[in-house]
Protein backbone atom coordinates (compact mmCIF):
# COMPACT_ATOMS: atom_id res chain seq x y z
CA UNK A 1 0.00 0.00 0.00
CA UNK A 2 2.70 2.52 0.99
CA UNK A 3 4.86 1.54 -2.08
CA UNK A 4 1.92 2.01 -4.42
CA UNK A 5 1.46 5.69 -2.66
CA UNK A 6 4.48 6.58 -3.45
CA UNK A 7 4.83 5.56 -6.87
CA UNK A 8 1.41 7.61 -7.13
CA UNK A 9 2.54 10.90 -5.51
CA UNK A 10 5.98 10.67 -7.77
CA UNK A 11 3.45 10.00 -11.22
CA UNK A 12 1.56 12.91 -9.84
CA UNK A 13 4.70 15.32 -9.48
CA UNK A 14 6.65 14.53 -13.21
CA UNK A 15 3.50 14.92 -14.86
CA UNK A 16 2.74 18.07 -13.27
CA UNK A 17 2.87 21.27 -14.56
CA UNK A 18 5.47 23.50 -12.20
CA UNK A 19 5.30 27.10 -13.04
CA UNK A 20 7.19 29.24 -12.10
CA UNK A 21 6.13 33.41 -12.13
CA UNK A 22 7.78 36.71 -10.75
CA UNK A 23 8.05 40.12 -11.26
CA UNK A 24 11.01 42.61 -13.34
CA UNK A 25 11.93 44.53 -10.84
CA UNK A 26 12.57 48.47 -11.79
CA UNK A 27 14.37 49.96 -9.29
CA UNK A 28 12.45 53.28 -9.52
CA UNK A 29 8.64 54.48 -11.46
CA UNK A 30 8.42 57.50 -12.70
CA UNK A 31 4.64 59.82 -11.67
CA UNK A 32 2.25 59.04 -14.11
CA UNK A 33 2.30 56.09 -17.00
CA UNK A 34 4.96 53.09 -16.01
CA UNK A 35 5.03 49.12 -17.33
CA UNK A 36 6.59 46.13 -15.42
CA UNK A 37 6.97 42.80 -16.49
CA UNK A 38 5.22 39.88 -15.44
CA UNK A 39 7.52 36.38 -16.26
CA UNK A 40 6.12 32.83 -16.10
CA UNK A 41 7.77 29.22 -16.87
CA UNK A 42 6.93 25.79 -16.95
CA UNK A 43 9.15 23.35 -15.91
CA UNK A 44 6.38 20.46 -15.33
CA UNK A 45 5.69 17.41 -17.04
CA UNK A 46 2.53 18.33 -18.59
CA UNK A 47 0.82 21.49 -19.64
CA UNK A 48 -0.25 24.29 -17.34
CA UNK A 49 -3.99 25.96 -17.25
CA UNK A 50 -3.55 28.69 -15.16
CA UNK A 51 -4.55 32.55 -14.23
CA UNK A 52 -1.72 34.91 -13.16
CA UNK A 53 -3.37 37.56 -11.19
CA UNK A 54 -1.34 41.35 -10.91
CA UNK A 55 -2.54 43.54 -8.66
CA UNK A 56 -1.67 47.43 -7.82
CA UNK A 57 -2.03 49.50 -4.55
CA UNK A 58 -2.15 53.27 -4.94
CA UNK A 59 -1.74 53.16 -8.86
CA UNK A 60 -4.30 52.29 -11.68
CA UNK A 61 -4.01 49.55 -14.42
CA UNK A 62 -3.78 51.13 -17.90
CA UNK A 63 -5.46 49.82 -21.03
CA UNK A 64 -2.10 50.17 -23.20
CA UNK A 65 -1.52 47.12 -22.37
CA UNK A 66 -1.74 44.58 -25.14
CA UNK A 67 -4.62 42.23 -24.64
CA UNK A 68 -5.55 39.60 -23.91
CA UNK A 69 -6.15 39.90 -20.18
CA UNK A 70 -9.54 40.89 -17.86
CA UNK A 71 -9.61 43.89 -15.94
CA UNK A 72 -10.98 42.81 -12.76
CA UNK A 73 -10.93 46.57 -11.59
CA UNK A 74 -9.17 49.43 -11.50
CA UNK A 75 -6.39 48.04 -9.74
CA UNK A 76 -6.65 44.29 -10.68
CA UNK A 77 -5.77 42.30 -14.17
CA UNK A 78 -5.86 38.39 -14.95
CA UNK A 79 -4.20 36.97 -17.86
CA UNK A 80 -5.04 33.40 -18.52
CA UNK A 81 -2.12 31.36 -20.18
CA UNK A 82 -2.00 27.97 -21.29
CA UNK A 83 1.54 27.35 -20.96
CA UNK A 84 2.99 23.86 -22.68
CA UNK A 85 5.63 21.96 -20.68
CA UNK A 86 9.44 24.04 -20.98
CA UNK A 87 7.29 26.86 -22.54
CA UNK A 88 7.51 30.67 -21.19
CA UNK A 89 6.17 34.16 -21.28
CA UNK A 90 6.83 37.51 -20.47
CA UNK A 91 4.00 40.17 -20.59
CA UNK A 92 4.27 44.21 -19.78
CA UNK A 93 1.59 45.88 -17.85
CA UNK A 94 1.53 49.21 -18.15
CA UNK A 95 0.03 51.04 -14.88
CA UNK A 96 -0.60 54.81 -13.63
CA UNK A 97 0.51 56.08 -10.40
CA UNK A 98 -1.85 57.75 -8.42
CA UNK A 99 0.46 60.01 -6.23
CA UNK A 100 -1.49 59.21 -2.94
CA UNK A 101 1.44 56.85 -0.86
CA UNK A 102 3.27 53.83 -1.53
CA UNK A 103 2.68 51.60 -4.69
CA UNK A 104 2.66 48.43 -4.05
CA UNK A 105 2.93 45.72 -7.14
CA UNK A 106 1.89 41.71 -6.70
CA UNK A 107 1.25 38.88 -8.54
CA UNK A 108 -0.23 35.67 -7.59
CA UNK A 109 -1.49 32.60 -9.44
CA UNK A 110 -4.65 30.50 -9.60
CA UNK A 111 -5.45 27.34 -11.21
CA UNK A 112 -8.15 27.66 -14.02
CA UNK A 113 -9.81 24.30 -13.07
CA UNK A 114 -9.89 22.04 -9.28
CA UNK A 115 -8.65 19.40 -11.32
CA UNK A 116 -5.64 20.91 -12.64
CA UNK A 117 -2.78 19.34 -11.10
CA UNK A 118 -0.43 22.66 -11.19
CA UNK A 119 2.60 23.02 -8.92
CA UNK A 120 2.84 27.18 -8.36
CA UNK A 121 6.64 28.42 -7.62
CA UNK A 122 6.40 32.22 -6.52
CA UNK A 123 9.99 33.00 -7.12
CA UNK A 124 11.64 36.13 -5.85
CA UNK A 125 10.16 38.79 -6.28
CA UNK A 126 6.27 38.52 -6.83
CA UNK A 127 5.85 41.79 -4.65
CA UNK A 128 7.41 45.58 -4.61
CA UNK A 129 6.63 48.42 -2.77
CA UNK A 130 7.88 51.64 -4.04
CA UNK A 131 7.62 54.77 -1.84
CA UNK A 132 7.61 58.46 -2.60
CA UNK A 133 10.55 60.25 -2.77
CA UNK A 134 9.92 64.21 -2.90
CA UNK A 135 13.51 65.15 -3.47
CA UNK A 136 14.03 63.26 -6.95
CA UNK A 137 10.22 63.55 -7.30
CA UNK A 138 10.34 59.62 -8.17
CA UNK A 139 9.06 56.30 -6.56
CA UNK A 140 12.37 54.25 -5.15
CA UNK A 141 11.96 50.00 -4.85
CA UNK A 142 11.81 50.18 -0.85
CA UNK A 143 10.81 46.31 -0.48
CA UNK A 144 10.56 43.45 -2.38
CA UNK A 145 9.05 39.93 -1.31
Amino acid sequence: MIVGLIVAMATIQSTQASIDFWLQKPDTIMPGLNHITVYCKNGGGMDGDFYLTIKFTNASFSTQTEMPYTKVDDSTVQIKYVLHKGDSNEKTIYFTTNQTGDITISVSLQKASLIEFIKANALYPTQLTYQWNSQTQIYNCTNQQ
